[in-house]
């Protein structure tokens, strides 16, 4: 069984899954050793730790992959990995997935917006985002480059408010198997639980800004993240 058939046994039958953001072999095997379900690599950490620079997708694919692999061969739980948007078109997404997969990750979070990306936790001005086509090509891209079907597609998107349901829904159509509005996309609670109930499928949820404060575990079972 790989990482990856791990990781969807997990989503299959659990309510929530808790991960933690690493960014090199050590703090993922902290993240292991105090008991989270899988790590999740985080780029604006890798970027800051790698190269001391801003979350720009300033690294290159192969250094995020370097970083990555190691992390994957310091644990034992799923690791998910941050590809950023892809590192460029749908034929480059194609590649990212391929060798990341082979690098033995249980899954990826790809992001619409524009490249370079702009980390929208630091910014005050929202993001440039992709067109929804082009946004569709992309997640059909990561899914048709993956081998093991069990490996899992999260799409991720910076959009807001109608815009963020309506690309949550087609990214769904596109073959993504969790969606994740970053924190930005939603003002409070409520509307974070709207969009949870309109779309009715499973959420990656990223506790950051106003969701520290807002979110608690009785209130995170409602998305099956």
């Amino acid at each position: 069984m790989t990482q990856a058939d791990t990781l969807r046994a997990l989503l299959n039958h659990s309510d929530i899954i808790y991960t933690a953001g690493a960014y090199d072999a050590l703090s993922a095997k902290l993240i292991e050793s105090a008991g989270f379900n899988a790590v999740f690599t985080s780029g604006f950490a890798i970027s800051a730790s790698y190269l001391g620079f801003p979350d720009a997708e300033l690294y290159t694919m192969t250094e995020n992959l370097n970083v990555v692999r190691n992390i994957v061969n310091a644990v034992n739980i799923p690791v998910i990995a941050d590809i950023d948007t892809g590192y460029g078109n749908a034929i480059n997404v194609m590649r990212t997935v391929k060798e990341f997969e082979n690098s033995g990750v249980a899954g990826i979070i790809l992001e619409d917006q524009i490249a370079p990306k702009r980390c929208p936790i630091c910014v005050s001005e929202a993001p440039e985002i992709l067109d929804i086509p082009t946004a569709i090509g992309k997640i059909k891209a990561a899914v048709d480059a993956r081998r093991n079907p069990n490996f899992i597609i999260i799409a991720r998107t910076d959009a807001s408010g109608k815009d963020a349901y309506v690309r949550a829904k087609v990214y769904i159509e596109a073959g993504a198997d969790l969606i994740q509005p970053i924190s930005k996309s939603f003002k409070n609670y409520e509307d974070l639980y709207e969009f949870s109930q309109k779309i009715n499928y499973p959420l990656s949820i990223q506790v950051l800004s106003w969701l520290e404060q807002s979110l608690d575990e009785s209130k995170l079972g409602v998305y099956n993240s």
